[in-house]
């Protein structure tokens, strides 16, 4: 909540402003973005500039100058109501029947991106759905490609787009410069080649407009044209809220700046970016703020950056990346939610091998990653690349949905040294080969250490369902500490691939590596010749409740099983004597028990059962797991078959707020599983609660799982209505489970 400033001046934005104004106080406020980009040039150290919440402002702001260490410069938010919306889109009207299904209407600028009702529309493609597979290549085949099944007249597609899946991680695109006999010739060329038996796919063409929710934008003289869109069934679009995108940046600055707060706004469907800062900056702060819709990424700060922090932010189905960071020094990106970013197949950045990744850091050194949210992510969700970075308490949902070859966590690198993972979770790692060449390969891990990573901690993780590995590390890793995470129901618990480079002196301990199935292992090794030991491996639990032989070693295409003993001879030298092999039907039921919060967890165990710890002991009455833990225990039934109900994220503790006023939105997660009945979400006093970040809160919801399942954000904001301390808890409960969140907040 901003309230007050000591400014030297403040300028207020409002829907009901008028540009005749000082713009000098809510009572004259302005009413454009392009009246107060006039004063940008003269903004000073301390000065303000607040727009009316409730409103929606269409334009960019031009940023020429930052503040100083006592006087930042804030852009905030004013008033009540829901956060001031930043729009790159102006909506669009007098739509006429173009032929058939089809509407039509006039522009008089260009448009790069069409939303109806707030959701996105699709650029009309070839075909509606899939793939098409590249015949044949160019002898330069980043230039272009052949396909014989292209039977269209020439130029047919000259001045469309082709978007291509070059490789395992990568989609590019390029407009379609020549088009003759099924060959296309690229106007941009793309990073990666553009080789046979990839695939692609074909949109931007009038032609091609036959499906709902499809559209097309035909470009003329002096940036007039005109948009055609083919709308579901029993939809008119002179009825319904549709959006152009045609502003590049919510906030944009190419100029050295410093002490900079954004607060309270929300920014959506830019062309490029949210918040793009290019020049060197420092001491920038972003709070609160939503991101939406925008083609390629939500937030960028690139070129040099210091002590910059990026702080409970939403980044919602952007393209490209939600957040780009290059050449920082002690960034902080905490308490963010991320959620269905990077989901369109070749959308989002050019000439970009991370193009649809939830954060990617590149060249950044002391960054703290920590306390995030991410759902659903094409590719990897945090990727960061930088000496003594710290990433930790994250939980991560979905990655790799249409992307292959990355993780939930990954970095790559001789810049990649004394950096820490630990305690984070991380759920369902999917790797996606559509679009790729026969003999490809699933490759997605929890957490990837790619080439040159030395020096680093994996330390106490917890994490499941991942199609290559809980933990991958790949070509010249050495001097790594692996220990202490618990990696349940993965392809391999940990995987050791040595190519070229040498791999050594990695510790791997302390850790349990589950199977739940005959095709999963607990340790894989792979390198071109036989021989190969990646370090040491000791006081490790490896099970598996359907075999015994729980070590792969892979030497060109020769796989080898192995049981403990014939691991251990393997190692030599005594090793791993200390670890544990459990197989057999005494583990055939088994349980993952998570806390991910910051308190210490108590969960009560059915008194009907027996449960047991890996060592064999027997455990009574409940489970009790430390902060940011897991635990896997065993039983004599099917737990997983059990109602469960468990939270992620820690206590919600807001910043004071005077009565009367709102706070800014925080929030937390709800995991269930095999519930039978709805989960109701109850807030004590002086706190709501909503599943969106900006309206619909309330005291009380009810929220309905789906075949016994939920995977819920619960957003919580503070709405004190006395001068008093508040603490309570809200409260999360289906049928006889409940479980609580600790909220408190001051209002004097």
């Amino acid at each position: 909540m901003v309230s007050d400033f000591s400014c030297a001046s403040t300028y207020y934005i409002s829907n009901y402003g008028n540009d005749n104004n000082n713009g000098l106080s809510p009572v004259f406020a302005w009413k454009t973005i392009d009246k107060l980009n006039t004063v940008m040039n003269s903004i000073k150290p301390g000065d303000a500039v607040l727009f009316e919440r409730g409103g929606y402002y269409i334009g960019q702001i031009n940023l020429k100058t930052g503040g100083d260490k006592n006087n930042p410069i804030f852009i905030s938010a004013y008033g009540k109501g829901k956060n001031p919306l930043i729009s790159g889109a102006y909506s669009i009207k007098n739509w006429s029947v173009y032929k058939d299904k089809i509407y039509k209407a006039e522009t008089d600028t260009i448009i790069k991106n069409l939303f109806v009702n707030r959701e996105q529309m699709i650029l009309a493609r070839y075909p509606d759905k899939g793939l098409l597979t590249i015949k044949e290549s160019h002898s330069n085949p980043n230039s272009g490609f052949t396909d014989s099944d292209l039977k269209q007249p020439a130029g047919y597609w000259e001045g469309s787009n082709v978007r291509i899946r070059t490789e395992n991680w990568a989609y590019e695109y390029s407009k379609i410069n020549k088009f003759s006999n099924g060959t296309l010739t690229f106007t941009d060329p793309t990073y990666y080649p553009a080789l046979s038996g990839w695939g692609y796919y074909l949109d931007n063409n009038l032609g091609e407009l036959n499906s709902e929710k499809e559209w097309f934008f035909g470009n003329y003289k002096n940036s007039k044209g005109t948009i055609y869109y083919f709308p579901p069934a029993g939809q008119n679009p002179e009825s319904a809220f549709i959006e152009c995108s045609i502003f590049g940046y919510g906030i944009y600055s190419f100029n050295e700046i410093s002490n900079v707060e954004i607060r309270g706004l929300d920014f959506k469907n830019q062309t490029e970016s949210g918040i793009y800062f290019s020049g060197n900056k420092s001491d920038i702060k972003i709070e609160n703020c939503t991101f939406s819709g925008q083609i390629k990424t939500g937030m960028s700060l690139i070129n040099y950056s210091l002590n910059c922090k990026i702080e409970n932010c939403r980044f919602y189905n952007i393209n490209g990346k939600a957040v780009y960071i290059e050449n920082s020094k002690n960034t902080e990106i905490s308490d963010n939610v991320f959620k269905n970013n990077g989901m369109i197949p070749g959308y989002g950045a050019m000439n970009d091998i991370f193009g649809m990744s939830g954060i990617i850091a590149l060249g950044c050194d002391a960054i703290h990653i920590f306390n995030n949210i991410f759902e659903n992510t094409g590719h990897d969700a945090i990727n960061c690349i930088g000496n003594s970075a710290l990433i930790e308490r994250n939980v991560i949902s979905n990655s790799l949905l249409l992307l292959n070859d990355g993780a939930a966590v990954k970095s790559y690198g001789e810049g990649n040294s004394n950096t820490e993972w630990k305690n984070n979770f991380v759920f369902s790692v999917k790797g996606n080969l559509d679009g790729t060449p026969a003999g490809k390969i699933i490759m997605a891990s929890g957490m990837y250490l790619d080439a040159f990573c030395s020096n680093m901690k994996v330390v106490n993780n917890t994490i499941t369902d991942c199609r290559l590995s809980a933990i991958y590390l790949y070509n010249e890793n050495n001097n790594n500490l692996i220990t202490g995470n618990v990696c349940y129901g993965n392809q391999a618990g940990i995987y050791f691939f040595k190519d070229i480079n040498p791999m050594s002196n990695n510790t791997t301990s302390g850790n349990v590596f589950f199977g739940i199935d005959e095709k999963q292992y607990s340790v894989i090794l792979r390198a071109r010749n036989q021989g190969f030991i990646p370090g040491k491996f000791e006081n490790n639990y490896y099970c598996n409740p359907l075999k015994s032989d729980l070590f792969l070693y892979q030497s060109g295409n020769l796989k080898t099983a192995y049981n403990f003993i014939g691991w251990q001879k393997l190692l030599g030298n005594n090793s791993d004597s200390n670890s544990k092999v459990i197989s057999g039907q005494d583990i055939a039921f088994s349980k993952l028990m998570t806390n991910m919060t910051d308190d210490t967890s108590t969960v009560l165990l059915n008194p009907v059962y027996s449960y047991r710890g890996l060592n064999s002991e027997s455990i009574h009455g409940s489970v009790t797991l430390p902060p940011w833990t897991s635990k896997i225990i065993v039983s004599n039934v099917n737990l997983n078959a059990q109602q469960e109900l468990t939270i992620a994220g820690g206590k919600i503790i807001f910043d004071n707020t005077s009565e009367g006023n709102i706070s800014a939105t925080r929030w937390y997660k709800i995991f269930g599983n095999n519930l039978e009945s709805s989960v109701s979400v109850n807030a004590p006093d002086g706190f709501e609660v909503s599943i969106d970040d900006n309206i619909g809160f309330e005291k009380n919801l009810v929220l309905y799982p789906e075949k016994g399942r939920i995977e819920k954000i619960i957003f919580v904001r503070f709405v004190p209505d006395a001068e008093k301390n508040y603490y309570d808890f809200v409260t999360n409960k289906s049928g006889s489970i409940k479980t609580d969140v600790k909220v408190s907040g001051n209002s004097r």
